[in-house]
Parts: C-alpha cells; sequence; structure tokens
C-alpha cells in the first residue's frame, strides 16, 4: 500500500480538476472542483481498498457509489467503470490522475 500512497491530480472529463490523496493508512481525499463553476468544490473523504492488487476502489463515505480507478504505473492511475473497463482507448489518456 504504501507504493500506492500519494497525491494524484488532473482534469478529468468534463472538465473538472481532481486530486486524490492516498494515504498509506488506507484512506483517501478526493477533492473535485468543475472548472466551469468557481466556487463549486467537492471533497471526500473516506477509506480505499486494493482489489486484485491494481484496482482502487473508493467507498464512498455516505453512500455505496464507490469510485475505482486502476493503477497504471508507478506515477499514474486511470479511472475505470466497476467491472474494472478503462476508457476507449482514445480517451483513455483523458482519464489518467499522475502522481
Amino acid at each position: 500500500m504504501d507504493s500506492i500512497a500519494g497525491t494524484y491530480c488532473g482534469v478529468l472529463p468534463p472538465n473538472v480538476e481532481t486530486i486524490l490523496t492516498l494515504n498509506a493508512d488506507g484512506t483517501y481525499r478526493l477533492k473535485r472542483k468543475s472548472a466551469n463553476e468557481s466556487d463549486s468544490c467537492e471533497v471526500l473523504n473516506g477509506i480505499f481498498k486494493v482489489i486484485d492488487g491494481s484496482i482502487l476502489m473508493l467507498e464512498h463515505p455516505s453512500s455505496s457509489d464507490n469510485i475505482f480507478y486502476k493503477v497504471k504505473n508507478d506515477s499514474g492511475i486511470i479511472l475505470i467503470d466497476s467491472f474494472g473497463n478503462e476508457p476507449k482507448a482514445r480517451d483513455s489518456k483523458l482519464y489518467i490522475l499522475k502522481k
């Protein structure tokens, strides 16, 4: 879990600045801010689990709507759906957060 720990940043569709901090103790902080709305900012804190060594499941603190990422390499993760599917190849680079 230590190798996954760190802060990942990027702009995910539809133009949402995303900062995800994964802590070595299995907790996370996800901050999302729409570039179109100057004051709107969502912050989630919760726990995450590692599934099959490379899938990260962020457990939503107040609902069952979990968020999934897949570890691409030591410096990047990609947003995936709940079935583990990555976005289509031509769009995949738009869904990557970099460490």
